[in-house]
């Protein structure tokens, strides 16, 4: 097998820019997840500065692994822009969505589910744009 001149070219080149990029750059993975400190899951709308923080739990207050939170925002002149953001929570029950519109159209509505269970909430950012909800879904 031959190797070509570029190889040899191209193989220290790429050592040298890849050490002297941060480490931060470097790390391509996310760092392990530990029990009771899990990195909360986040999903960035990019339409404007407004958070949403929740924490999920079930009756006894415990919170819900995989609950799914879905938002559709109509926003802008007309509500001609659309953002439909979902994700889901962690091993605590948390989860945020970053980058809503500050200005909708008409309110809207996060649908927190799990498994069968489901709960309704209104979004205005003109009221709140940084809202913290705790969700309890089952019986008490």
């Amino acid at each position: 097998m031959q190797t070509s001149p570029r190889t040899w070219l191209a193989s220290p080149l790429l050592v040298l820019i890849a050490m002297s990029m941060p480490s931060g750059a470097r790390a391509a993975f996310p760092p392990p997840q530990t029990p009771g400190g899990a990195e909360v899951p986040v999903v960035k709308g990019g339409s404007g500065s407004c958070t949403a923080d929740f924490v999920v739990k079930d009756a006894s207050g415990k919170g819900i692994y995989d609950a799914k939170i879905e938002i559709q925002i109509k926003y802008g002149t007309f509500g001609l822009h659309r953002l439909d953001a979902t994700v889901g929570t962690n091993s605590d029950g948390k989860a945020r969505i970053e980058g809503l519109p500050e200005q909708i159209r008409k309110t809207a509505e996060f649908k927190v589910s799990h498994g069968g269970q489901s709960k309704t909430l209104l979004f205005d950012p003109q009221s709140d744009c940084h809202p913290h909800p705790e969700v309890i879904l089952g019986d008490k």
